[in-house]
């Protein structure tokens, strides 16, 4: 007997996080918690982190911040909660569910989240990405991300697994 696919066609939106989606959030994160390492990385990364406040940080911390919800809006009229992207003091984010991954959805999700930043005055952009995530890499290198630093910051996580984060930066100026 053949597997079956879910072969349901989605198409994607991109829509700001308010209170009305609190619990949807939540929800997502949970699940997104379940899947990948992403949020343990950057937990463990910030409490590692020293927190020197140069005149850069300062500057980046009046600047606007966002979250959004990825949505995934079914032909059959089912909509689902999928991803969650947001820019703070200069960081990107994004998280996509594995089952909507590799539809193009990161590269669409990261120019939207680009070109706002660009929109509120954003001179840059960075982010941490784990050294063996060559598809997240790739893409970010083709928007214009390039690694800085020559050292990776290792991190263990609760499974045992050593992360090594690679810094990259966007200018955007």
């Amino acid at each position: 007997m053949a597997a079956e696919t879910d072969m349901t066609e989605y198409q994607y939106s991109l829509q700001g996080l308010d209170l009305s989606q609190a619990q949807a959030a939540q929800d997502l994160l949970t699940v997104l918690k379940q899947e990948s390492d992403t949020f343990e990385l950057a937990e463990a990364r910030d409490s590692l982190a020293q927190q020197e406040q140069d005149e850069s940080l300062v500057a980046a911390a009046a600047q606007p911040q966002k979250t959004w919800l990825l949505w995934a809006n079914a032909k059959n009229g089912k909509q689902l909660q999928v991803g969650i992207a947001s820019i703070a003091d200069g960081e990107v984010g994004i998280a996509i569910l594995a089952e909507h991954q590799g539809r193009g959805l990161g590269r669409l999700t990261m120019e939207a989240l680009i070109d706002w930043a660009k929109k509120v005055g954003y001179d840059r952009l960075w982010l941490d990405v784990d050294e063996t995530n060559e598809v997240a890499r790739h893409l970010y290198h083709t928007l214009g991300f390039v690694e800085v630093g020559e050292d990776t910051m290792p991190i263990l996580l609760q499974s045992g697994r050593q992360a090594n984060l690679v810094k990259m930066e966007l200018i955007l100026a």
